[in-house]
Formats: structure tokens, sequence, C-alpha cells
């Protein structure tokens, strides 16, 4: 029995502990040089080009930011540049609104009766997430592109990877899943993004991690996320009202350092 208990115990640390799963080990050195690598990446990307609004329930699990981020988020995304994020709380109303559209961004904490305005919205995304991402990258991060409109430069194999350079710097990684390639993987902005369960080549589940030190040496912030997405909509367009957000008259102004410190998505202690 004793033995049982300790293996129980052993399986659910596993779980909450988002250290156990180990990081993709992604192909190194020169490669061979693959010359079909443009149509290749094309038909692994078919179909996150062709998404231009999303709209899901996502669950963020990790660390990012020098916190640990544990909430459950309502999204929609559209081209161009647009964003609804609602921060689901146990019950009740959600704890914040994020809305954007191009050249305007408010974010209001509910529960503080605090408004955030005239900062780029990319900036807001960043302190909820600890990721550097805007609306834009946000939605093709999460769908699968991995860059917005990616373009293939160049690529090369390494048994039955195939990696392919974008341009501006992106790396992407594929590899057959069910006899078809797909994106899998891919670096950007100093960041490994992880996907899988697909369903027609779009992920359900997209994890972001750090790359443990800068070409200086330093170490960055411990970045491993986990975004898991369920009830997915994809092209069924948002209304544009969904991009507008009437705040009450009576909540304060706060600054974009005030929300680093709030931090509506960490797990605070009970």
């Amino acid at each position: 029995m004793t033995s049982v208990r300790l293996l129980s115990v052993s399986a659910l640390l596993s779980v909450l502990t988002g250290c156990a799963v180990a990081r993709l080990s992604l192909p190194e050195g020169p490669g061979t040089p693959f010359p079909d690598y443009a149509p290749l990446f094309e038909t692994a990307v078919s179909e996150c080009r062709r998404v231009r609004t999303l709209e899901a329930m996502i669950r963020l699990r990790g660390r990012s930011g020098g916190a640990t981020l544990n909430g459950r988020v309502r999204a929609g995304l559209a081209a161009p540049g647009s964003v609804r994020l609602e921060g689901l709380a146990p019950f009740g109303a959600p704890g914040f609104y994020l809305v954007a559209r191009p050249g305007e961004a408010t974010l209001w904490l509910t529960r503080e009766a605090r408004v955030l305005r005239d900062v780029p919205a990319v900036d807001m995304l960043e302190s909820l997430t600890g990721v550097p991402f805007g609306p834009e990258d946000l939605r093709a991060v999460l769908t699968g592109c991995l860059v917005p409109d990616p373009q293939p430069t160049a690529g090369r194999s390494y048994g039955d990877w195939v990696v392919v350079d974008l341009r501006g710097g992106a790396v992407a990684y594929l590899r057959p899943v069910d006899g078809e390639y797909h994106l899998i993987a891919g670096t950007r902005d100093g960041l490994t993004i992880e996907y899988g369960e697909f369903r027609r080549r779009i992920p359900r589940h997209v994890r972001v991690l750090s790359v443990p030190a800068d070409a200086n040496g330093r170490m960055q912030p411990l970045t491993d996320l986990t975004a898991t997405l369920s009830q997915v909509n994809l092209n069924r367009g948002i209304p544009d009202a969904s991009f507008f957000l009437a705040v009450p008259a009576d909540v304060l102004p706060m600054t974009l350092e005030e929300l680093q410190r709030l931090r509506p998505l960490a797990s605070r202690p009970r």
C-alpha cells in the first residue's frame, strides 16, 4: 500500500510541475540541402494561412515573465491586428477584459476597477502573459503558422525532419504526423514554440519556451508556458463591436507598471 501511495504522489507531482515535460530535441548542424522545402512548407501551413478569425477557450499553465500562470481566457482574434481576451474567474464576471484593434487598446481589470489605455496592445499582452506577442503574432502562433505570413527562404533535412528558414529570422521544424508533414516546432524572438494535438493541421496544444541564454551568455527569465485550446471556431466572423469596450466612468486609470505588478493571470498563494 505504501508503494502505491508513493507512486500516486510521484505521478501527481509530475502532472503539476511543468518541468516534468521534456522539450523537443530539435535537429542541429548543417543538415542536407532540401530543394523541395517551399511546397512542403506551404502544405504544412496551408490551413493556418487561411485563418482570418479565431475564437477559442484557452487554458494557460506554466511560468512566464517571472511568475507562475494558471488561468482560462476566452479569446477572439481577427485580421488585421484585433484581439479580445476575457480572463475567466471560477465564478462571476471575467476578471479582466482586453480589447485591441489597430492603433487602439484598452484593458479593464474589473475587480480592481482600474483601466489601462494609451499603451500598445503588445505591451499589454506581454504584461499579462510574459510573452512579447502582439495581436497578429498571437494569432499566427496559436494557429500554427509561427509568424504572420511566413515566407520560406531555405531548407535542409535531418532524417525525417525538414528545417525551413523563414524571412525575418524565424526557423520552422517540420516532421511527419500520421504520414503528413506538420510544422511541429519553431524558433522566433529568442523563443521556441512547440505544437501538438493537430486537427486539420491546426494545433490545440501550443508550448512557448525561452532559450536558456542570450548571445552574451546572460540568463533570460524562464518561460515555459502551455496554451491548450478548446471550443475552437475558425473563420466564422467576429463582430467589430467585440473589439470595443465600454468601461464604467468611475473606473480609475492605471499604468503599465501597475499592470505588471498585478499580473491577473498569475497564481496567487492560498
